[in-house]
């Protein structure tokens, strides 16, 4: 499985996940979101983290209080991920 980070240049980090291995909110937090936190010092050393908006699926790692805590840490703002509704393509929030 990927994880895809991207932001208006392209992506910004891509996480392949070992074969035989499960997301869980540890890996997430530990592997995915220290890398995130790395490219955006290095491409904006003076911002940092802070004012960065992340928008993600409702999946159990994203919402775990594991996650959501590093992320308050960092001063990254998790955007709202609107309700299931058949009537909504994806991309249309």
């Amino acid at each position: 499985m990927f994880t895809v980070f991207f932001n208006y240049n392209g992506p910004l980090v891509v996480d392949i996940l070992p074969q035989d291995t499960t997301t869980t909110a540890t890996y997430y937090v530990q592997n995915v979101l220290s890398q995130v936190k790395s490219a955006i010092n290095e491409q904006r050393p003076k911002v940092s983290t802070s004012r960065t908006l992340l928008l993600h699926d409702n999946a159990g790692p994203h919402k775990a209080r594991a996650t959501t805590q590093p992320l308050r840490e960092l001063g990254i703002q998790v955007l709202a991920h609107s309700a299931y509704s058949p009537n909504l393509a994806p991309c249309d929030f």
